[in-house]
């Protein structure tokens, strides 16, 4: 019996069989007819059904971790006739074979391994199957086919080749166009950096031109008015001629500073779509 730390659950048994029947057609929870027909329905745990015209083979499969749910399970019989082998499948010592009758075999599922033993083997038995039960497979369980749809391998494999060659072509245009782009945003930020290096170049000169003007009693408390006022001071004559210079050196500072700042917003105004 498993213990505490390995409590076995019908879905990991589930999956072990599962594994087993890796290369069959495997469901569970199959009932022997479609829901409406009748109201009352047997329903196998698990059934595995063999992909061979030659050899069919429908296994059933009925999984018990409790004890108690196999003593009283009277239903079971039912389902010797929906398939050609039925087994029961359970832990270690849940069930002995003595409890069975001799067609019917035992799995053991061991938790730790996860592995499936087997303790006897089921009796193949020439069954005709349930046409009900088959038509509940097809109608409920299985899916409709996907795309792509191909007769054979080579058309499958022509078309694998013509869509990487599709994917490659797409995939190198993109690629220029991407290239072309980054070309381009590129200029585009050295043409911004080489900008922004005048700007402040030209902010500069400006500052240490108004600290200049500052010293010589040119405060211009509002805006550029320091300018008007270096002006007013030439006109008056009240400064010397090397203060006139600088004045003027200001003046054509302040200029290009406007101009500079004009460019800027334009082009600023042009980048965002609001230029004129």
């Amino acid at each position: 019996m498993a213990s505490d730390k390995h409590k076995v659950r019908a879905d990991m048994v589930k999956k072990a069989l599962a594994d087993k029947h890796k290369d069959d057609f495997f469901l569970t929870e199959v009932k022997d007819g479609p829901t409406h027909s009748v109201r009352h329905h047997l329903k196998m745990d698990a059934m595995a059904i063999r992909k061979s015209w030659s050899k069919p083979l429908i296994s059933g499969y009925e999984v018990k971790v409790e004890r108690s749910d196999f003593v009283r399970d009277d239903k079971w019989m039912g389902y010797l006739g929906m398939c050609h082998e039925f087994s029961f499948v359970c832990p270690k010592g849940l069930i002995e074979p003595a409890e069975l009758p001799e067609q019917v075999g035992l799995i053991y599922y061991n938790p730790e391994t996860r592995a499936l033993h087997t303790k006897r083997k089921a009796v193949y038995r020439l069954v005709e199957i349930p046409a009900n039960m088959l038509m509940y497979i097809i109608m409920n369980r299985l899916d409709n086919e996907r795309h792509p749809f191909f007769s054979d391998e080579r058309e499958r494999i022509e078309a694998y080749i013509k869509d990487k060659g599709d994917r490659y072509h797409l995939s190198e245009g993109y690629k220029h166009k991407i290239a072309v782009q980054v070309a381009d945003l590129e200029k585009e930020l050295s043409k911004i950096r080489r900008q922004h290096e005048r700007f402040d170049k030209t902010q500069a000169a400006y500052d240490r031109l108004k600290t200049v003007a500052e010293k010589v009693g040119c405060h211009g408390w509002f805006g550029d008015a320091w300018v008007d006022e270096l002006e007013q001071m030439l006109l008056v004559g009240a400064v010397s001629s090397e203060v006139r210079y600088a004045v003027e050196s200001i003046e054509r500072s302040v200029i290009r500073l406007r101009e500079a700042m004009g460019e800027q917003v334009e082009e600023e105004c042009v980048t965002d779509g609001t230029g004129s």
